[in-house]
């Protein structure tokens, strides 16, 4: 199953373990099954990354009720 995020970022959640605010800095990290790679979502501005969460945990809600 694949999550847009944004106008070009698109990942795979097969392979996600799991996303996260980074409390320390303005992004969200998206970590890998493996634990080795994960990938950071730099936002300017702390208000920004939360509403981008947000977005994120409303499409996996919706998703998640589609499918039941």
């Amino acid at each position: 199953m694949w999550l847009k995020l944004g106008e070009s970022e698109v990942i795979n959640l097969d392979y996600i373990a799991s996303i996260k605010k980074n409390p320390n800095q303005p992004s969200i990290e998206i970590i890998y099954h493996d634990l080795n790679n994960v990938k950071s979502l730099p936002f300017t501005q702390i208000e920004d990354r939360d509403r981008a969460f947000k977005a994120i945990l409303d499409n996996l809600s919706r998703m998640k009720l589609f499918f039941e």
